[in-house]
């Protein structure tokens, strides 16, 4: 629709542009209350999705340059699948308490991460080359459990997906 109208009078005018702008505060006004119940009903573990896609997808804007953490592919080798996970060297599944530690995620090829589980002995050998095996004595002697509230995980959506929006800008 759209275009021109014509109105017979100037109350008729006055009539359609009020309903007009009240269907659009009753539109936005119901887009507010849906995202509020929507909120309102989200559970724990939706939190938790949230934060992992959050983090995940920032793992890899962060090694877009760099290759398979296991293999050594380069990103988009189109020969192994050319696709990129965000793989952890301790699982989330035995280590959710690193599930967010930077130094625990890698880019890592689709191959080595879903079809060799990991690869756990060529990212082991990669990682200390990355990070010194210091560091990777300490990731794998870190057993304290942590308990992650949904406050903390909305904390770790927002700074995840504002620090991939800074790389994505930054690296074009």
């Amino acid at each position: 629709m759209g275009g021109i109208y014509s109105f017979c009078s100037w109350d008729h005018l006055h009539e359609y542009t009020t309903t007009d702008a009240a269907k659009k505060a009753a539109k936005l006004s119901y887009a507010r209350e849906t995202k509020a119940v929507k909120e309102s009903l989200k559970t724990a573990s939706d939190y938790v999705k949230e934060a992992q896609a959050a983090f995940n997808a920032y793992i890899r804007v962060r090694d877009s340059n760099k290759p398979c953490i296991s293999c050594g592919a380069a990103q988009g080798d189109t020969v192994r699948g050319g696709k990129f996970d965000a793989g952890h060297y301790r699982s989330r599944g035995s280590a959710g308490h690193l599930r967010y530690h930077l130094l625990n995620c890698h880019s890592q090829c689709v191959k080595c991460n879903r079809y060799l589980s990991g690869n756990v002995v060529e990212y082991r050998k990669g990682l200390i080359s990355r990070i010194g095996a210091e560091r990777v004595e300490q990731l794998e002697m870190d057993n304290n459990p942590r308990k992650f509230t949904i406050e903390y995980l909305k904390r770790v959506k927002k700074l995840f997906n504002y620090r991939k929006r800074l790389y994505e800008r930054k690296f074009r």
